[in-house]
């Protein structure tokens, strides 16, 4: 026997076709939240990046501000020693000087002439002395002036005086005499 089958089949319904603009919007939408999502992140880790690094260079920059203090401290350090130094080589300089003036003052005086005052200021000497003569006076004066560590040697005053000493009826005459010296050099 035949049969036959009157009951319509079911026809499966055909999906209807996504409209484009549909499929567009939502493709375009889904791209645009996965570039969000990876430019959020990929912002992220170079602020992070970023962060560690200004981090790190504070820190060196810490170190480097000590470093320059410290150098700054030995810059004022060695000028310090550099300025004592020249104060050391200057009174080292000068201290020869003033004995070698001296010892030329003292080793050019007569014996019958002695000093009362040496006043020692810079490139000049004053000398006030006395003497039993003038002509000791002028022999003193004429030592000095031959003296190759002396210049411009003045005789500025002399003065007869009479000194008296106790127990003594007559005073005895000497000569006080002022005298400035010129130091060559």
């Amino acid at each position: 026997m035949i049969r036959i089958n009157l009951i319509e089949a079911k026809k499966k319904k055909k999906p209807k076709p996504l409209p484009v603009p549909v499929v567009l919007a939502v493709l375009l939408t889904l791209f645009t939240v996965i570039g969000v999502v990876y430019i959020h992140y990929s912002l992220t880790d170079e602020i992070g990046a970023l962060k560690s690094k200004k981090t790190e260079n504070d820190n060196r920059l810490r170190v480097l501000n000590k470093k320059i203090k410290e150098l700054k401290n030995y810059e004022k350090l060695v000028k310090s020693v550099e300025k004592k130094k020249k104060v050391i080589i200057g009174l080292r300089k000068n201290q020869a000087l003033p004995v070698r003036v001296l010892d030329e003052i003292s080793r050019l005086l007569p014996d019958t002439v002695w000093l009362t005052s040496l006043r020692y200021t810079g490139k000049r000497v004053s000398i006030d002395a006395m003497a039993f003569t003038n002509s000791d006076i002028v022999t003193y004066i004429n030592n000095l002036k031959r003296s190759p560590l002396f210049v411009n040697v003045y005789l500025s005053e002399s003065v007869e005086k009479f000194v008296k000493e106790a127990g003594m009826a007559k005073g005895i005459r000497v000569y006080k005499f002022k005298a400035t010296i010129g130091i060559r050099g």
